[in-house]
Formats: structure tokens, C-alpha cells, sequence
């Protein structure tokens, strides 16, 4: 009835063009990586033969393929037009691999002050709590978790713009 098509799959060879491939690959079809996340994803595909790996990855730094300070950068600005606060742009760019170095100079970077913080929060906290300061007890805990933990501004601002009275009242 339906022949079998299956054909005799034997492992390619794994070699350095092959992992260079790969990677290119990846950052075509998927978007920018970080160098470390970028690795992780060569050492799960080639578990059996990894030497190749660190090898196409500097060769895809060198000649400027990955730039993990470039692409650090972009998702900052990216980050920081989503009102969120400074900790949780620096968490969102550790779990996608970059360095706490590369980290905190990207937010440095940012040319966002702490009135800015600040109104960006006050929003949020309008928004999702109504004008009015809070003043039961848990939903100032709801209000508090919600800005420093989900949103990542700091204690101090999330404390402020709880306890914010307009003046124009």
C-alpha cells in the first residue's frame, strides 16, 4: 500500500562549520542572543561533541555577528518604554544570560531619574488602584507587592506613590 520512505538517518558530523551554521541559523530565523543563552542552546543540539562550540561562538563575536552589549542595550530601552522599574529591566536581562556587568551598565545608561520612576509607578498605581492613597492596610501590602515585586521599582517609590496625594484635589 504506502512504501516506507524511511531512510538509514546516521548522525552528521559535527564540525566547526556545522556549529557556526547553526548559530547563524538561530540568530536569523529567531532574533539576537545572548552569548551565554546563544551556548547553552549549541552544548543541548551538540551534547555528543562539544568542542566546536566556544570556537564558533568567538567567531561569531569577533566578527561582530553577537554583540551582547549591543543587544543588552536594545532590550533596556525596549524594557524601560514598558514602565517597569529599574530591577526588573536588571531581571529580565539576567535570565536571557548577559553578564551583571553588561546588566548594570545598561541600566546606568538609562537616562530615567527617579521623578521619572516615579511617575511611571504613580501611573501603574492609578491605573490598577484608583487616585486616592491607600490606606487599608492589605490592599497597600496588594499595592506594595504589585510595584516592587511585579513591576521592579524600589521600595522607597513603591512606599511614595501609595501614599501620594494629588494636589490638584
Amino acid at each position: 500500500m504506502y512504501k516506507s520512505s524511511k531512510k538509514s538517518t546516521k548522525p552528521q558530523e559535527i564540525s566547526l562549520k556545522r556549529v557556526q551554521s547553526y548559530m547563524i541559523w538561530m540568530i536569523e530565523r529567531y532574533g539576537d542572543y545572548s552569548a551565554k543563552a546563544l551556548l547553552q542552546k549549541a552544548n543541548v543540539l551538540f551534547k555528543d561533541d562539544t568542542q566546536f562550540n566556544q570556537t564558533a561562538l568567538d567567531y561569531l563575536i569577533q566578527h561582530e555577528i553577537i554583540d551582547d552589549a549591543r543587544y543588552a542595550r536594545r532590550l533596556t530601552s525596549s524594557f524601560a518604554s514598558k514602565n517597569l522599574g529599574a530591577n526588573k529591566i536588571k531581571e529580565k536581562l539576567y535570565l536571557k544570560g548577559f553578564q551583571s556587568s553588561t546588566i548594570n551598565d545598561c541600566v546606568n545608561e538609562l537616562e530615567t531619574t527617579e521623578d521619572d520612576y516615579f511617575e511611571k509607578a504613580l501611573m501603574l498605581k492609578i491605573r490598577k488602584f484608583g487616585e486616592d492613597p491607600i490606606v487599608d492596610i492589605n490592599l497597600k501590602q496588594k499595592a506594595l507587592r504589585h510595584l516592587t515585586s511585579t513591576k521592579g521599582f524600589s521600595y522607597s517609590i513603591a512606599i511614595k506613590v501609595i501614599s501620594y496625594v494629588s494636589d490638584e484635589s
